[in-house]
């Protein structure tokens, strides 16, 4: 075997959730879909005998049954954007993410002088622009902010499941997260301004803890000082549709907390690559439409629920897949396409449809999202020559209101491996909302009605018999 099929090899079977879930976190933002040299018709072509004339057939008729499942807990530790806000989804329930965040010293044996007295204290967050916010862009929700009752340990993995330990009640914060106004603000003397900021007041009692504390000798002197500080959205409060969820990015020089005393003073304390920082998620409510699915797998529904964060995905089978070859004859597939329409009038201002999907299949050890050999051919090409020829797909497409893939060659290994060992390995395929680094919040309502003349789930095979 050779070094690239050892690592498809490894990709493929790996029994480590923690390992697969890694590595769509931080190789599938550099993934590229790269555009295609060939015809459609002509992937698959180097199956076939030179100089044999072959027919294709196209297949078009078997079942495709797709349901709505749970996605697996998100890996969310150190991760460079920290997601943020509630949102009340008719559609899909209450969704929640708290944000956990790590503050640094920015200097060491921090000196606030002689009898110093508290102004305020403010936790300033940058947003992140490159990632959409999902949601309303209207409405205000309120949020609890904690100090950490624990350490986010560097060394400790952390899971969207995972409940951190919270401390004394700091402050409270009302905000449209989606309010893209400039906060104006004073210091040093002068009114001084920052875009795509929050800037969020703390209660002057947690910054007059700064003046008693000698804990300042080092960052793990300070962390025993101040663990941490958690952002907790309220939910209680949040009529339907009401809510958003951002993205928050610790890099920016905007990002820090501010103690400002005596009179137009001020310390800054950093928030940077160094400072460890979590989001975790909760799902309240969710509406009968997708409870029930969960309670029934297997069963085919005609509108089918994704969502990030650790929300939803897709399970699709295809149980008569092993049928092209029951003749027992090999074929060259041409091509396999997967076609998935979003219902219509969901793609709103407010919720996008998610720039990409993902087309996975189950691990064989535990279930969880495991690659297809087509989109390792992305990220991996088996040669030089290769590159540009594969045509996984994934991307949204406005104008068709579609999201299209391709898996020939994870076809090909499906029916050559029943043909030459007897072993079925179709395990169907999963469709996933990508869970990138930054984590992209997103929702999206598929309609996967194949009953009609024009399938809104459509899938396509075209093969050659050798």
């Amino acid at each position: 075997m050779n070094t690239r099929n050892s690592m498809i090899h490894c990709w493929l079977k790996t029994s480590s959730k923690a390992v697969q879930r890694t590595a769509l976190l931080f190789i599938l933002p550099s993934l590229l879909f790269f555009s295609c040299r060939q015809t459609d018709d002509q992937v698959g072509i180097d199956f076939l005998p030179k100089g044999d004339n072959h027919t294709s057939t196209v297949v078009d008729t078997l079942s495709v049954f797709a349901y709505t499942v749970q996605e697996d807990s998100l890996k969310i530790d150190s991760l460079s954007s920290t997601i943020l806000g509630a949102i009340n989804d008719q559609a899909f329930g209450m969704r929640s993410a708290s944000a956990h965040i790590q503050v640094l010293l920015r200097e060491i044996n921090v000196d606030f002088g002689a009898n110093p007295t508290i102004d305020s204290v403010i936790l300033s967050l940058a947003r992140n622009t490159e990632v959409n916010g999902y949601g309303s862009t209207t409405s205000v929700q309120d949020f609890d902010i904690y100090r950490m009752a624990e350490i986010i340990e560097k060394e400790q993995g952390y899971y969207s499941n995972y409940e951190p330990a919270l401390g004394d009640k700091i402050g409270t914060w009302s905000a449209n997260l989606q309010n893209k106004d400039t906060s104006w603000f004073e210091e040093d003397g002068e009114l001084k301004w920052a875009t795509n900021t929050f800037r969020i007041p703390l209660n002057n009692s947690f910054g007059e803890d700064f003046f008693t504390s000698q804990s300042f000798g080092s960052n793990d002197a300070f962390l025993s000082f101040l663990n941490g500080i958690s952002i907790v959205p309220a939910t209680a409060g949040l009529g339907l549709n009401e809510g958003s969820i951002v993205s928050i990015n610790k890099f920016s020089e905007n990002s820090k907390l501010i103690i400002y005393y005596s009179g137009g003073l001020r310390k800054e304390f950093e928030i940077n690559s160094e400072s460890q920082n979590i989001s975790t998620y909760s799902i309240e409510n969710q509406p009968f439409t997708i409870t029930d699915q969960l309670a029934n797998p297997g069963t085919h529904y005609n509108e089918t629920y994704l969502q990030s964060l650790a929300g939803t995905k897709l399970k699709i089978d295809i149980p008569n897949l092993l049928s092209l070859v029951a003749d027992g004859e090999t074929i060259a597939i041409n091509e396999a396409k997967l076609s998935f329409t979003v219902k219509d009038g969901t793609n709103t201002d407010d919720f996008p449809a998610p720039s990409r999907l993902l087309l996975l299949q189950p691990s064989q050890v535990d279930g969880s999202n495991a690659f297809i050999i087509d989109l390792v051919d992305v990220l991996i090409p088996p040669s030089s020559n290769w590159v540009g020829r594969t045509n996984y797909g994934g991307s949204f497409d406005s104008e068709t209101n579609t999201y299209t893939f391709r898996f020939n060659r994870h076809l090909q290994d499906v029916l050559e491996t029943y043909l030459t060992t007897g072993e079925d390995i179709n395990r169907g395929f999963y469709l996933v909302i990508p869970s990138d680094n930054p984590i992209t919040p997103s929702r999206v309502i598929l309609d996967t009605d194949n009953s009609g003349a024009i399938k809104n789930l459509d899938l396509k095979i075209t093969y050659t018999k050798l």
